[in-house]
């Protein structure tokens, strides 16, 4: 189906307003009972209840990996040493809908240079294999 930027709106709205699906520090955000009956609410309020569930969690995951990539930019720009008007400013017409109440609550996690684990894995190996040599004698 379909999502119009109205419905898109709603969902965010009615989203928003359950923060045991998205505040990790919310009491109600471990109670998986809790976060089924906040989805069902979302269900019914959506466009009359004639949404189907999973179709409204596929749409959340989509939204949130646009506003993740997005986020990330806005905070590369800002780490870069911009100056304000440098900064990255999404044009996409939800981004600042959702960073009202995500940016208080969404951390990315930082990235793994590849080359430094790459090197340290070897480096264990190698004095692994170096150890048990040692050992044997």
């Amino acid at each position: 189906m379909e999502w119009s930027n109205e419905t898109i709106a709603e969902f965010l709205i009615l989203y928003e307003s359950e923060p045991s699906l998205w505040n990790s520090k919310s009491t109600e955000h471990k109670n998986k009972n809790d976060q089924h009956d906040a989805w069902l609410r979302i269900q019914m309020n959506l466009k009359n209840g004639t949404m189907q569930l999973k179709e409204i969690k596929k749409k959340k995951d989509t939204l949130m990996g646009t506003y993740r990539k997005l986020r990330s930019k806005v905070s590369q720009s800002v780490k870069s040493g911009s100056g304000a008007d440098e900064i990255y400013k999404p044009d996409w017409p939800f981004y600042s809908v959702m960073a009202q109440f995500l940016d208080d609550v969404y951390y990315p996690r930082k990235t793994k240079n590849s080359e430094v684990s790459k090197y340290f894995i070897y480096f264990k190996l190698f004095s692994f294999k170096i150890t048990s040599y040692i050992n044997l004698q």
